[in-house]
């Protein structure tokens, strides 16, 4: 058997994974795990229908692009989950964060080496 006959036997998938990035960048942005507050046979009836994405999402106000990004990572259809390739290209549009002072890119253009 080659390795790409295994791997289609394994119950995992790329859009499994896809998912499951967008609950652990879910949980960076807001501290929080997903539908948290909620038994877990709520928190599964909650994903399953999409009702509670849509719910958690509007709650956490984390933006337009970041919320875009997040539902499609846990869109019902797997298949129309974005690649790791497509979400790549989503997140590199995000708007860009300041640099805080204390990140080394500031030390780089210190007075003493610009000249």
């Amino acid at each position: 058997m080659s390795p790409e006959e295994d791997e289609d036997q394994l119950p995992f998938s790329k859009a499994a994974d896809v998912y499951a990035f967008g609950t652990i960048w879910y949980e960076l942005h807001t501290g929080v795990w997903p539908l948290e507050q909620h038994p877990v046979e709520a928190r599964l009836w909650l994903f399953g229908s999409g009702e509670g994405i849509r719910r958690e999402l509007g709650q956490a106000h984390l933006g337009k692009e970041v919320t875009e990004i997040l539902s499609a990572c846990w869109s019902f259809d797997s298949m129309s989950r974005p690649s790791f390739t497509q979400l790549s290209d989503m997140l590199e549009k995000l708007p860009k964060l300041n640099r805080r002072l204390s990140h080394p890119g500031h030390f780089w253009k210190a007075q003493e080496y610009v000249s």
